[in-house]
C-alpha cells in the first residue's frame, strides 16, 4: 500500500511538472506571428470607445482601436490581470474597477484613464526585467486611477492629433506623479507579494527608456564575411557613450527627475516588510515568455514603420538568444532590404536616425548605414536573402526578395556580371596563376573543358573595391546565375509588358480601400488636422458610392462599426492597418511589403487589391506674381478683367494626389498615377481624378 501511494505521488508530481519543462524547452516565439487579439472582445472596451464621444479617454481609445493598437484576450493579457489580482487582492471593488490592456507600440510607458481603462506598452513588456518591476508600474498606474488624476481635461485643440492631443491632456504634475508612486506602494505594492528589491531595477527601466533590449556590441560578422570586409571607416572606433540621465533638472518638467522618484521610493519601502516576498510570482518561465513575445512584437513594429536601424540591432540582440529562429532570420532580410530600397529610392533618411543623436551600441549600426552606398546596401541586402532562402527554399516572400534585388543590381543599377570576382577581396594574381598551371597539366579534352570553365572566373582588379567582393560564395552558383541572367533578358520586356498590358480588378468582385491620406496644411508647414480627416472622410466616401457604382463591392475600414465588431474582424482590421502603414512608410517606393506575409486570410475573404490615395494640399499666398501679371495684362485687354478679378478673389491651392493600386499577394505596386493641380477648387479635382483612375482601373480601360 505504502509503495503505490509513492507511486502515485510521483505520477502526480510528474503530471504537474511535465508541461512546465516542455514550456521552458520551447520557446513561445519560435514561430512567431504578429500579435493578435483572442476570445471575446471586452464588452466594457466596447462600451468604452461607443459611448460619451465627446470624453477625451473614449476618443484615445477609439482611435487607437481603429488603428489596430489595442491587444486582448492573449496569454500576455492574463499575465497583466493574474499582476493585478496580487496588487488588489485586498481591494475587490477596486479591482472590478480598472480593466488592463496592451498597447501595441514600442515605447516604455503606460497609461490611466479616468474610466478604469490601464493600457500597458508593449514596450514596457518588453523592457522590464521581472514581474515585480511590472507589477510596481501597475501599482502607480492604479494610484493614478484612484486619485482621479486624470479627471480634469484641459481645452481640447481641433488641430491636434488625437495622441497629441491626450497625452498632452494628461501630463501629470509632479505632485500628481510622486504621489501615485507613494499611493501605489504603499496602498498596493506592499500588501502584495513582491519583494521592494526591485525599486532600483524599475527605475533604471524607466530613466533608460528609449534605448533598446541590451547593450551588447554590434558585430560585423553580420554585414561582413571571410570573403569581403568594409574599409575600417565604416566602423566607429568607440561608440558615445550612454549620458547619465538621473540628474536632469526638473524645474520646467511635468515629471520630477528619477533620481528624486528613486530616493523618495527607496526610503519609503525600507520601512516595509520584505519577508516571503518575491520577485516572480507566477512562473520565472512564463515571465520570459512574456517578455519575448513584447521583443518579437517591437521588432515587428519597426518593420512595420520601416524604422530599420532599430530593427536590425535589436533582430541582432534576439538572435544572439534565438540563432536558428526564423521569424528573426526573415526579419533581418525585411530590414536590410527595405533599407535597400529606401536607399536606391533617395528616402534613406527616413528609416534611420543620424548617428550622432544615438547613444550606445546602436550608434554603430547608425553610423555604418550612413556610410554604405547603394550598391553595398542592394548586395547586402541580397546577401542575407540569398542566405535566407537557401535555408526556406519554399517560401514566396524571400523568393521575391532575392528576384527584386537582383533586377535592382543587373538592370536598374546596369551591373554585370563581370563586375563581381570570384576570389575573396585580397587574392593575389600571382596565386591565381600557380592554381592555373596545375590546370594546364592535362591536355584531354576534359582537361581543357574544365580549364575553360575555369578561365570564366572574374579575376581580382586593382579597381575593385568592396561590393565587387560580395558575391564571391555564390557568383557561380548554377541557380542565382539563371535568376541573373533572366533579370538582364527579361528587364526590358517586362517594363514593355507593363505599359502595354491593361490592368483590371480580376474575378475578385472586391476592392480593399484603405483609409486615405488627405493631409490639409494651413502654410507651407503647418497642419490643420480637423479638415485633414474630414476632406479624408469624404473623399473615403466618395470612393465607396463610385466602387458601387461600378458593380464592385468596396471594404473599407475607414468608419468602423465598433458595437458590431468581434474578434476576428477586429484581427483583421489589424492586419489591414499593419499593411497601411507599411504602405504609406514605403513612400511610394516599389517593393515586397512585409506585412503580406500575414495577411493570407484576409486576402482569400476580400481578394488581393487594395486602393491606397495619398492627398497634400497646401494654399497658395493671397498675392502671388500671377496674379499680379494678370492685373497689369486685363489693363490692355479689358475683356479678360472679370476672370482676373475672379482669379484674385479666390484662395488657390497646389494640390497632389498619388494614386495606387496594390497587389498585396504579389506585394507589389499595380497601378501608379500621380496628378497635380493648382486651383480653387480642389477637393473637385481630387474627387475627379479619384474616380477617373477607379473607373479605368475597374473597367480596364486603357
Amino acid at each position: 500500500m505504502k509503495s503505490y501511494r509513492v507511486i502515485k505521488a510521483i505520477l502526480w508530481l510528474a503530471i504537474w511538472i511535465l508541461p512546465v519543462s516542455l514550456a521552458h524547452g520551447q520557446s513561445s516565439v519560435q514561430n512567431f506571428q504578429p500579435i493578435e487579439s483572442q476570445g471575446e472582445m471586452p464588452e466594457y472596451l466596447k462600451q468604452c470607445i461607443a459611448s460619451e464621444k465627446s470624453e477625451s479617454y473614449s476618443r484615445f481609445l477609439s482611435t487607437m482601436f481603429k488603428r489596430g493598437k489595442i491587444v486582448y484576450g492573449t496569454s500576455m493579457n492574463q499575465y497583466i490581470d493574474q499582476i493585478a489580482d496580487n496588487l488588489l487582492m485586498k481591494q475587490p471593488d477596486l479591482r472590478q474597477q480598472v480593466h488592463f490592456y496592451i498597447l501595441d507600440v514600442p515605447e516604455v510607458n503606460a497609461y490611466s484613464l479616468k474610466n478604469g481603462v490601464i493600457l500597458i506598452n508593449m514596450g514596457l513588456l518588453a523592457q522590464v526585467m521581472n514581474e515585480a518591476e511590472l507589477a510596481f508600474v501597475m501599482a502607480h498606474e492604479i494610484a493614478h486611477f484612484s486619485k482621479h488624476h486624470a479627471s480634469q481635461d484641459k481645452e481640447k485643440s481641433k488641430d491636434k492629433d488625437i495622441l497629441s492631443e491626450y497625452l498632452q491632456q494628461h501630463q501629470y504634475s509632479r505632485e500628481h506623479e510622486s504621489e501615485a508612486d507613494k499611493v501605489g506602494l504603499i496602498q498596493y505594492f506592499k500588501d502584495s507579494p513582491y519583494s521592494h528589491e526591485i525599486i532600483d531595477g524599475i527605475f533604471d527601466v524607466l530613466l533608460y527608456s528609449d534605448l533598446p533590449f541590451d547593450e551588447v556590441p554590434f558585430n560585423k560578422s553580420v554585414v561582413e564575411t571571410d570573403f569581403y570586409s568594409f574599409p575600417d571607416n565604416y566602423f566607429l572606433n568607440t561608440v558615445a557613450n550612454i549620458s547619465d540621465r538621473s540628474s536632469i533638472v526638473d524645474t520646467f518638467l511635468t515629471h520630477p527627475n528619477i533620481s528624486k522618484r528613486r530616493a523618495a521610493a527607496k526610503a519609503l519601502v525600507s520601512t516595509f516588510p520584505n519577508d516571503q516576498k518575491k520577485i516572480f510570482v507566477q512562473s520565472e518561465d512564463l515571465f520570459h515568455q512574456m517578455q519575448d513575445q513584447a521583443r518579437f512584437s517591437c521588432v515587428e513594429y519597426y518593420l512595420n514603420q520601416h524604422q530599420y536601424d532599430k530593427a536590425i540591432y535589436n533582430t541582432f540582440l534576439l538572435q544572439q538568444l534565438f540563432p536558428d529562429n526564423e521569424y528573426l532570420e526573415k526579419a533581418m532580410v525585411t530590414a536590410f532590404y527595405g533599407a535597400s530600397k529606401h536607399k536606391n529610392f533617395g528616402t534613406s533618411s527616413s528609416i534611420t536616425q543620424p548617428y550622432r543623436k544615438v547613444e550606445g551600441e546602436m550608434q554603430q549600426v547608425c553610423y555604418f548605414l550612413s556610410k554604405m552606398n547603394r550598391l553595398e546596401y542592394s548586395l547586402l541586402a541580397l546577401r542575407k536573402a540569398w542566405t535566407a532562402q537557401q535555408n526556406h527554399p519554399e517560401d514566396p516572400y524571400l523568393q521575391a526578395v532575392v528576384k527584386d534585388l537582383i533586377a535592382d543590381i543587373f538592370v536598374k543599377q546596369k551591373k554585370t556580371y563581370v563586375d563581381f570576382c570570384d576570389y575573396p577581396q585580397g587574392t593575389k594574381l600571382e596565386d591565381i596563376q600557380g592554381e592555373d598551371s596545375v590546370s594546364n597539366a592535362g591536355n584531354t579534352k576534359y582537361d581543357k573543358i574544365r580549364q575553360q570553365s575555369y578561365n570564366n572566373k572574374v579575376l581580382p582588379d586593382p579597381k575593385f573595391k568592396t561590393a565587387n567582393y560580395m558575391l564571391v560564395d555564390f557568383h557561380q552558383d548554377a541557380l542565382f546565375k539563371d535568376l541573373v541572367n533572366d533579370a538582364v533578358v527579361n528587364g526590358s520586356a517586362y517594363e514593355l509588358l507593363d505599359n502595354l498590358s491593361v490592368k483590371h480588378i480580376g474575378d475578385k468582385k472586391s476592392l480593399i480601400l484603405a483609409n486615405p491620406v488627405y493631409l490639409v496644411y494651413e502654410n507651407s508647414s503647418d497642419l490643420n488636422l480637423s479638415l485633414s480627416k474630414k476632406y479624408a472622410g469624404n473623399l473615403n466616401k466618395m470612393m465607396v458610392k463610385a466602387t458601387k457604382k461600378m458593380k464592385i463591392t468596396p471594404i473599407s475600414y475607414h468608419e468602423v462599426d465598433i458595437e458590431k465588431m468581434d474578434t476576428k474582424q477586429y484581427n483583421e482590421l489589424v492586419n489591414m492597418q499593419r499593411v497601411y502603414y507599411d504602405i504609406q512608410n514605403a513612400e511610394g517606393i516599389e517593393m515586397r511589403y512585409h506585412t503580406t506575409n500575414y495577411t493570407q486570410d484576409l486576402l482569400s475573404s476580400y481578394g488581393p487589391k487594395m486602393c491606397f490615395v495619398n492627398v497634400a494640399r497646401h494654399p497658395y499666398h493671397w498675392f502671388s506674381f500671377d496674379k499680379f501679371y494678370m492685373l497689369v495684362f486685363s489693363t490692355a485687354c479689358p475683356y479678360i478683367l472679370p476672370f482676373t478679378i475672379a482669379n484674385c478673389c479666390f484662395m488657390r491651392y497646389e494640390t497632389k494626389v498619388y494614386f495606387n493600386i496594390i497587389d498585396l499577394e504579389n506585394g507589389v505596386i499595380e497601378v501608379k498615377s500621380s496628378f497635380n493641380q493648382d486651383s480653387p477648387m480642389s477637393r473637385a479635382y481630387v474627387d475627379g481624378f479619384v474616380y477617373s483612375q477607379l473607373e479605368k482601373y475597374i473597367k480596364g480601360k486603357k
